[in-house]
């Protein structure tokens, strides 16, 4: 009972925090509190990747409930997500393309915008007429050749609990992926449910043995969303028998981070690892290139 009272009196404490950052108007010039942090120096040089191709994947669904419901509020991924990897693969010269599970535009949580919460890669993914072309005439997944990607990267968000984990497209995707040693394969938060049906080449589940992390229980409920998206990250990486890694704060994860590497696997535990993920995974990049 003491546990149920402390995490609601926590929940509506946080509850107060976003509405107050929500209502901050978006002249205000403050940094975002919950902007990712990088990794300094870790960053590629501009255009070294020239010649390489990243794949980020995100979310079709934009409804906090069945995607032909009319009362439910909208959702989608959650900006940062898709925005931070999305420029630090192009200014690395990569050719980067958006793709979600359905095609079409990518629904961006609008929780977010407008407000102090809004990062700089969002800021800029709004001014920036390519990376709007990219995000409005996205490739369905079952029309990607994943096999053309060096790095596939799964961005989160809300809606991605209703779509990534069903999507026999992704999970097919992945599957292909992982098997070759020449590729690398990414999520942050919810998109670690892109990985839950993928599997091994010798057709074990991919999660099973393998060190990962994604969004926990604790912040999901906190933020009042546990009751209502489908799939949480934790209790589907455990299921499918990764060895699930995270880090937990005092009162809340919201600001707590883990970034968790496993072969050519890279994970992050919330939004706050949407620039160290791709940062690894192009670092990875990198080394396999110098290689003889």
């Amino acid at each position: 009972y003491q546990r149920r009272v402390r995490g609601k009196m926590c929940a509506t404490m946080i509850a107060a925090v976003l509405l107050v950052l929500v209502a901050v108007p978006p002249a205000t010039t403050f940094p975002s509190p919950v902007e990712a942090k990088c990794t300094p120096g870790l960053t590629p040089a501009a255009g070294s990747l020239k010649g390489t191709k990243a794949l980020l994947v995100v979310t079709s669904h934009s409804k906090l409930g069945d995607q032909n419901c009319t009362s439910c509020k909208p959702t989608g991924v959650y900006g940062e997500e898709m925005t931070a990897p999305y420029f630090l693969f192009r200014d690395a010269g990569m050719e980067t393309t958006i793709a979600t599970i359905s095609g079409g535009t990518v629904p961006i949580d609008p929780t977010y915008n407008s407000s102090l919460l809004q990062t700089s890669s969002d800021k800029r993914f709004y001014l920036d007429p390519q990376a709007y072309s990219d995000s409005h005439n996205t490739p369905a997944v079952k029309d990607v050749r994943f096999s053309e990607y060096d790095i596939v990267f799964m961005a989160g968000g809300w809606g991605a609990a209703w779509d990534l984990e069903t999507s026999d497209e992704l999970a097919a995707g992945v599957t292909q992926t992982y098997a070759n040693p020449k590729q690398f394969l990414g999520s942050v938060c919810h998109g670690a449910l892109g990985f839950i049906r993928a599997t091994k080449p010798d057709g074990s589940l991919l999660c099973n043995g393998t060190k990962m992390t994604g969004v926990t229980n604790k912040q999901i409920e906190q933020l009042g969303i546990a009751s209502v998206t489908p799939y949480h990250p934790q209790d589907e990486l455990v299921k499918a028998g990764a060895e699930y890694q995270c880090k937990h704060g005092f009162l809340t994860d919201l600001l707590s981070n883990d970034v968790v590497t496993d072969g050519r696997i890279v994970t992050g535990q919330n939004q706050m690892a949407s620039c160290q993920v791709p940062q690894l995974l192009m670092k990875m990049l990198t080394q396999s290139k110098q290689l003889p």
